[in-house]
This record gives structure tokens, C-alpha cells and sequence, in this order.
């Protein structure tokens, strides 16, 4: 009988011949939709192999930005949990004292500490002067992740067989303007998200053409992490549409409404600041100006920090002196205000518009009227508040000079002690 039994087992067993076809002749489902190489090897099965290799382009294009999204949000929740896994208990968990009823009638009211109120403060700056705020990080925020200050970002372009305007599907409406609004759209097929800008041709006269097609022109020559990319341009009886990068939705001004007393610490000034310069100092070296530098043209990712430099409406290609007056007031430099030429320094002098009020929540030249402010643009003098460092007010001081001819460029922005 035993003989028997082991004579059944070893005639149960399959050969190794025997698994090796069953292991080619049924292959695992994960193995199929997760490889491409499954689908380059059975191509033969398909009758339509045309109609085949252009979704297979479509998974591939897919797949890779479905990638680099998830590898940015996997990094972004990462630093979140080391900082949080790094707190120490004793320090941000308050133990909460336990009374019987007897002792809470015994407990001594806590008083609320106040701080001194004077009549005379005036002006926002000067209440930050008077409290001596310091802001605080919050781990959320991240101020040293040195993943933002080095990584570029990578942009998965959608090819031109793939564009039309029928390809998209509008989500929701970004922002309205005076001949053009942007809105939200997502690619059917590939599933990316990008801006739209439209134009309607009624609203639109021959100087707005001609400053659409020098965006455009702009806009084709400039790649660099921190400006907002153009993929394609479609053009109708109606509208012109500018399919571009879909960034963020939240601009620095609104950014810096949610922080207390609307400014933030210098380390994370720095974090931003150092993409500002680097996208400005790269306009530069291509000859070419923005003129409408300030918070509302500059996008931020709020879990990455990442900056895209937006609005090329009023950017020109600077060959020499320029005469025409642009841009926002608060932002302008001096020769601007007095109508005279200028160059590419009117955006240095913006940027340190830009850098002031990141630092202190409040422009450095405020006045009454548009005409006061002008004057004190003119004058130039500038008060810091206690809290800025010494290299902050170096930096400033240097792109804020009158003179266009002492202000410093670009290059030696980036070079400067605050930002190393």
C-alpha cells in the first residue's frame, strides 16, 4: 500500500517542463496592464495596430505624469511626518490638570495678558514696531526643505496631435480681466490640468493684438521652472486661446493674507525670494523686461512653495532706454514715476518692493493719495522695522537706490550675503 501512495504522489507532481508552460500560458493580470512590454510582444493578436499605438503614447504620457504628481505630494507629506515625528512631546502636548468640584471653587483666576495700546500708532508698520511681533514657523510651512530651493519642476507638454480645443474640459474660471479671462481645464485623454487663457477678438483693438503677439513671442522663448509654460495657441472666428501651465490657483497676495500680520520670517523669504530672483535674472539675460512685477503676478503652490511667475502682458524686449510708463503704482520705480527712460532695472527695484513687504507685511512707500506716494517713491527713504536682520536691510537698501545707475543688477542680487 505504501508503495502504491508514493507511486500516485510522484505521478501527481507536475514536471518542471509541464510548469514552465503554465506559467507563460497564463500570465498574471497585474503583470498584462501594468508592463508595456506585454503589449509590444502581442501586437499580432490586434487587428488595429494604428489605432493601438496611439493609446499605448496615451498610457505612456499618463503614466508619467501621474508619476511626478504623486512624487511631489509623497515628498511633501514626508517632510509634513519627519517634523512632526521630530516634536517633543513635553514641549507641544499640554497635560491638562485634573479638580475635584471642591478645588475648582479655590482656583485663582488667570488674568489676560494685554498689550499696551497707544493712541498715536497710525500706521500698521508702526504697530509691528510696538509689539516686537516674531513669527513663529509652523511645521506645515516648511521653511528648510532644501528639496524646494533645488528641484525643478517637470512638465509633461501635451503633444500637438493630442490639442485641440475640444480635447479639453473647462473645470472652473481662474480670473477675468479686461479682454480675456482664464479658466481651468482638464485634457480628457491624459487627464493634465492646465490654464487657459481666452480672448474675445470684440473686446480686442490692434494695440491688444499686437501686445498679444508679443506675449506670445515671449512666452515661446522663456523656459525656466519659475515662469508659467506655453504649450499650444488655438485661434477661431471668437477667441484666441492660450493653453499654458496650470500651476496654482492662489497668488502671493492672497498667500499673504492668511499670515499673521500678512508677512512671513526670512527663512522662508529667502525660500521664495531666491525663485523670484532666479526667474527675473534669467528674463534679464534674454533682454527681456517684465515691468509688472508684484504680488498678484507671482503663483505659489502652498505645499511645495513653488513660485511661477506669471502675466507677460506688459513685457518687452528691452534693446536700450524705454519710454513708456507701466505698471502698478505701489511697484514703480522712480523713473517711471517721473516718465523718463529706463531699463531693466525698474524690475531689481520691484523685487525689492516685493522682498520688503514679504518681510514686513506693508510696502515700503505708502502715502494719501497717488500723488504723496509718488513723491515718497521719489525721495526714497525707507524705515525698517527692529525685526529685519542687517543683511535683509543691506539687500533692500541697494535695490531700492533712486538711482537706476547705483541700483544693483540681478546678478549681484543673487550674490548678496542675506540670500547665501
Amino acid at each position: 500500500m505504501l508503495g502504491l501512495e508514493q507511486h500516485q504522489q510522484l505521478t501527481c507532481q507536475p514536471t518542471s517542463e509541464l510548469i514552465y508552460h503554465q506559467e507563460f500560458d497564463q500570465p498574471h493580470e497585474p503583470a498584462i496592464y501594468m508592463s508595456l512590454n506585454y503589449h509590444k510582444t502581442h501586437q499580432q493578436s490586434y487587428s488595429q495596430t494604428s489605432q493601438y499605438s496611439q493609446h499605448s503614447k496615451l498610457f505612456d504620457l499618463r503614466k508619467k505624469y501621474l508619476k511626478n504628481r504623486e512624487d511631489t505630494q509623497r515628498r511633501s507629506v514626508s517632510h509634513h511626518n519627519r517634523n512632526t515625528n521630530n516634536r517633543s512631546p513635553l514641549k507641544n502636548q499640554q497635560t491638562i490638570k485634573q479638580y475635584s468640584p471642591k478645588q475648582e471653587n479655590y482656583l485663582p483666576q488667570q488674568k489676560k495678558k494685554t498689550l499696551p495700546v497707544s493712541k498715536n500708532l497710525g500706521s500698521n508698520l508702526r504697530n509691528i514696531l510696538k509689539t516686537n511681533y516674531v513669527q513663529q514657523p509652523i511645521f506645515e510651512e516648511n521653511p528648510q526643505n532644501e528639496n524646494i530651493r533645488k528641484e525643478y519642476s517637470q512638465i509633461i507638454e501635451i503633444p500637438l496631435e493630442y490639442q485641440s480645443i475640444n480635447s479639453y474640459t473647462f473645470i472652473k474660471t481662474l480670473g477675468i480681466g479686461a479682454t480675456a479671462e482664464v479658466k481651468m481645464a482638464r485634457h480628457k485623454d491624459l487627464e493634465i490640468d492646465v490654464a487657459i487663457k481666452i480672448y474675445d477678438k470684440k473686446k480686442m483693438n490692434n494695440m491688444h493684438l499686437k501686445n498679444l503677439e508679443r506675449e506670445i513671442e515671449i512666452l515661446n522663448q522663456l523656459k525656466h521652472p519659475n515662469i508659467i509654460n506655453l504649450y499650444h495657441m488655438f485661434e477661431n472666428d471668437k477667441s484666441i486661446y492660450l493653453i499654458m501651465e496650470y500651476s496654482s490657483p492662489t497668488n502671493l497676495e492672497i498667500f499673504m493674507k492668511g499670515r499673521p500680520f500678512k508677512r512671513i520670517n526670512e527663512d522662508e523669504a529667502k525660500i521664495l525670494f531666491r525663485q523670484i530672483s532666479d526667474s527675473v535674472y534669467y528674463m534679464h539675460e534674454q533682454d527681456i523686461s517684465h515691468r509688472d512685477l508684484k504680488f498678484e503676478n507671482l503663483l505659489i503652490d502652498y505645499n511645495t512653495r513653488k513660485i511661477k511667475l506669471i502675466d507677460f502682458g506688459y513685457s518687452i524686449k528691452t534693446n536700450g532706454k524705454q519710454t513708456c510708463s507701466c505698471g502698478t503704482p505701489q511697484y514703480m520705480a522712480p523713473e517711471l514715476v517721473k516718465k523718463g527712460t529706463y531699463d531693466q532695472s525698474v524690475d531689481v527695484w520691484a523685487c525689492g518692493v516685493i522682498l520688503f513687504k514679504m518681510i514686513t507685511g506693508v510696502f515700503p512707500f505708502r502715502g494719501n493719495s497717488e500723488k504723496d506716494l509718488f513723491k515718497k517713491i521719489c525721495l526714497g527713504k525707507i524705515e525698517y522695522p527692529s525685526f529685519v536682520s542687517f543683511s535683509a536691510k543691506q539687500l533692500i537698501s541697494a535695490m531700492l537706490r533712486v538711482d537706476p545707475k547705483e541700483r544693483l543688477s540681478m546678478q549681484e542680487v543673487q550674490q548678496s550675503q542675506w540670500l547665501q
